[in-house]
């Protein structure tokens, strides 16, 4: 099998597991008083809807990619040359507290660089799928990148991290704003991504991010048309880092909050 056929086939795999994690979740979702939540840090929650739907993308993946490897938020795992990042609930902050805005997010690495992309979207039942130089879909209609080239005619989502100093958010708020720009928060990367490669927001900034939550989403906003910062430069695979994804046209506006 080719390498674009085996890419191929392991996007059409993925994409029913990551409907098939959505399910759970959707049910646990539609619980979520029930559940027991615990707080891993400032603002970063997990609760057992979290963990449960990981365990069903974990055993899912082992049998059909018994020879890749996984890292997930939850369950942890390592960086190795072929392996499936997984964030079951990203959003998890919206997903308790009953806000309809989060997903399952699936990337598969390849020598360190994003090749196919998952985002699914149970609450909507959206699918949103990408593969390197494969264009992406959103329930395989082909997406792409909005023409937005004005500041004054942009949505921008901006999401805020607490191991970055809240200064950096409002610097860039100040200059969107100040440009005529609106922002929004959504509180879930990788949907805000998602939106992005379908051209219904125009860009995504934020301070710092962890690979589990974008690095699908990053190569959805490429194969859509769109441009990106270097995320994974300085280890960002392993240790995170800062995001910036546009329009091309906004790309030159917005590049330099990307260099810090």
């Amino acid at each position: 099998m080719s390498e674009d056929s085996d890419l191929s086939s392991k996007l059409a795999t993925a994409s029913d597991i990551a409907r098939e994690a959505g399910a759970l979740a959707f049910d646990y979702f539609r619980k979520r008083d029930e559940l027991v939540v615990e707080l891993k840090g400032p603002q970063d929650l997990v609760s057992v809807a979290d963990r449960a739907v990981e365990d069903r993308i974990r055993e899912r993946f082992a049998d059909a990619f018994p020879d890749d490897g996984i890292l997930g938020e939850e369950g942890g795992g390592a960086v190795s040359d072929r392996f499936w990042l997984i964030d079951p609930i990203d959003g998890t902050a919206n997903f308790l507290r009953g806000v309809p805005f989060w997903c399952v997010a699936l990337a598969y690495v390849v020598d360190g660089e994003p090749v196919l992309g998952l985002i699914y979207d149970p609450i909507q039942d959206q699918l949103f799928a990408g593969r390197s130089g494969g264009g992406a879909t959103c329930n395989g209609r082909p997406m792409r990148i909005a023409d937005t080239s004005e500041l004054g005619a942009a949505t921008v989502a901006v999401g805020y991290s607490v191991r970055e100093p809240h200064q950096k958010v409002l610097s860039v708020l100040d200059l969107t704003l100040g440009k005529g720009a609106t922002f929004k928060g959504y509180g879930s990367c990788a949907m805000a991504l998602a939106l992005v490669a379908d051209g219904r927001l125009d860009a995504f900034y934020e301070a710092h991010i962890n690979a589990w939550d974008c690095l699908g989403g990053l190569l959805l906003v490429r194969e859509a048309g769109g441009r990106t910062n270097d995320f994974l430069a300085d280890d960002g695979l392993q240790r995170g880092n800062r995001l910036l994804c546009t329009t091309p046209g906004l790309w030159p506006v917005l590049a330099p909050i990307a260099e810090g």
